[in-house]
């Protein structure tokens, strides 16, 4: 089905007039490559049914913090790096001042 998709790509590509460049076909993407792993640990404000507070803080283990993707439960259509970004940011803050009042 790759293959087939960039066969059209390319058919349609050049019926236009354009010069298709070498490239490399990855059939398939390498694991990560065009995807957006997240999930498996939910955020939230019960330990009963989340993983990490709003800090992705870990529930159980106190001075565990995940600022990665784990955290959404669900990728949205667009690439979610800047979320990412914002919540180790929000969990950096939070993890700063903890630490500067002496309770991590």
């Amino acid at each position: 089905m790759a293959d087939l998709m960039y066969d059209s790509a390319e058919e349609i590509l050049r019926a236009a007039g354009a010069e298709v460049s070498p490239y490399t076909r990855n059939t398939p993407p390498p694991p990560g490559d065009a995807t957006h792993e997240v999930g498996t640990a939910r955020m939230g404000d019960d330990p009963k049914t989340s993983v990490l507070n709003k800090f992705n803080q870990a529930h159980d283990v106190k001075n565990l913090f995940v600022v990665d993707g784990a955290s959404f439960v669900s990728c949205p259509e667009k690439n979610c790096t800047l979320s990412i970004a914002a919540v180790s940011w929000r969990a950096s803050d939070y993890l700063a001042e903890e630490l500067r009042l002496g309770r991590l």
